[in-house]
């Protein structure tokens, strides 16, 4: 009864992202199902803990397939990512790159410098999907495996340009989408490290727009005819405050979260392509917006908030900048996402010996990742639709036996806060909704929790077949 665990997961996580993927036999492809929806009922554990031995060396076997590369195993989920992007009249795709390390993993062949150079690894670029209002996680546009190639250190900045750099996974990621349609309009939003003529022109190019972190002080225009060129980030500093507003700070990495009181102020701007890029004066200057986010009064001894944005998207009004920087705000759902790859699905803890055969194990797993990440944020937005929109049939029996008469799970938020209570969210009021670590915990639980339910459902099921094959064979004898 091993592959009957969890119906709606082997429906919504196998067949829904996996079900098209074809690995040149029918028997692989019913295994990658089944595998997926086995490791997304205990993401956080290792594969021997998941699987047992014949499950376990089947799906070895799967992930050293010839057919089994990212883009086989993912592309059907980046599809239908993308034609869900069409449905809705706003979509952010959230660009980042993370490194996954692999240096403990001496035996892993493949893995490329990372840090320092002195680690061992890949580079994971991720496209995520979101909608911002209110956010809820769509899945991945697009997602690239890569290892860095070292700068040499005579190179000139010509064959610099000749080479393909880390800023080439950002210009694929931002094409992967497609052009948008008319109807619905998708917003590229990066960090610093998307800062990049380049990465503007590609956005533009399929119809995206773009909503990027100032890294580079470039100079551009302050009017269509560029008969006066400043430095950008000199003069969104001295704009005038179109008005003042709140930002949230999550919490990282010991620091604590806080709200921060922020000035917005907005300009437009024309974006000349590089001084050091061929053909410059042929290339288009691009119309843009500047927008200058800046904390008023931050406590002491804390950093204090600054962001200087750059968008495509025409900003006029102090509603104009509170929406564009609510939309790069949402940027912290990307990184979470990685955190969720790395100590939700054990990404960097997986031990196979090629980089090929290690791909193919982290597409899965990065589909698992989203579908974890979905569950938490189904708690914003759409708390009061029915339970069986995230929940399996066997999941609300098992809950439900564990609530008072009066506590019933019902509705998203209810299945969802049980879940978090399980991975020790209090649940007091005073306390904020359960994040996502405590979900992964409580939802492992949760599936333990279910595997004996069911191992007790099957043994109940099967004396009572046994009983009636005797009943019925007693009658048959009597008759």
């Amino acid at each position: 009864m091993r592959c009957r665990r969890g119906y709606r997961i082997l429906r919504e996580l196998g067949s829904k992202n996996f079900g098209t993927v074809d690995l040149g036999d029918i028997r692989r492809n019913r295994r990658l199902i089944e595998s997926a929806a086995q490791i997304a009922r205990y993401p956080e554990q290792s594969l021997p803990r998941i699987f047992n031995w014949n499950s376990l060396r089947a799906f070895y076997n799967l992930m050293h397939c010839e057919q089994a590369t990212l883009d086989n195993l993912q592309t059907p989920h980046w599809t239908q990512t993308r034609k869900e992007m069409g449905h809705h009249p706003i979509v952010i795709i959230l660009h980042d790159t993370t490194e996954l390390d692999f240096t403990s993993h001496t035996a892993l062949q493949g893995a490329g410098p990372i840090g320092n150079e002195h680690g061992r690894g890949f580079l994971q670029h991720n496209s995520l999907a979101v909608v911002p209002n209110p956010r809820r996680v769509l899945g991945l546009a697009c997602q690239q495996v890569a290892n860095r190639v070292p700068r040499p250190e005579s190179e000139t900045a010509a064959q610099r340009r000749d080479r393909q750099r880390e800023s080439h996974l950002w210009v694929k990621g931002i094409q992967a989408a497609g052009r948008a349609p008319k109807e619905s309009r998708w917003v590229d939003v990066g960090d610093r490290g998307a800062d990049a003529y380049e990465m503007m022109c590609a956005s533009r190019d399929v119809g995206h727009d773009f909503l990027f972190r100032v890294c580079q002080d470039r100079e551009v225009g302050i009017d269509a005819n560029m008969s006066q060129v400043v430095k950008m980030r000199e003069y969104a500093t001295n704009l005038p405050s179109l008005g003042c507003d709140t930002v949230a700070i999550p919490s990282r990495g010991g620091r604590p979260s806080r709200v921060a009181s922020v000035s917005l102020a907005v300009a437009p701007v024309w974006i000349p392509a590089p001084q050091n890029s061929l053909q410059r004066l042929s290339q288009m200057v691009i119309p843009a917006w500047v927008i200058q986010v800046a904390e008023i009064d931050p406590p002491d001894n804390v950093e204090p908030l600054e962001w200087t944005l750059v968008t495509s998207v025409p900003t006029e009004t102090l509603a104009d900048a509170m929406e564009r920087r609510d939309w790069y705000a949402c940027r912290w759902m990307v990184e979470e996402f990685h955190r969720i790859e790395k100590s939700g699905c054990g990404e960097e803890d997986r031990r196979f010996a090629t980089a090929s055969r290690m791909q193919a194990c982290l597409a899965i797993l990065s589909l698992v990742a989203v579908r974890v990440f979905q569950l938490r944020t189904a708690l914003d937005n759409m708390p009061e639709v029915s339970a069986t929109a995230v929940a399996t049939t066997d999941e609300l029996v098992v809950l439900n036996e564990m609530q008072t008469a009066n506590n019933r799970i019902i509705t998203v938020r209810d299945f969802v806060l049980a879940v978090g209570r399980l991975g020790g969210h209090m649940g007091r009021k005073s306390d904020g909704p359960p994040g996502t670590r405590t979900l992964w915990q409580g939802y492992q639980r949760l599936q333990d929790f279910v595997l004996g339910y069911q191992i007790r459902r099957n043994r109940s099921q099967g004396e009572t077949l046994k009983n009636q094959g005797i009943f019925e064979c007693r009658m048959s004898k009597t008759g």
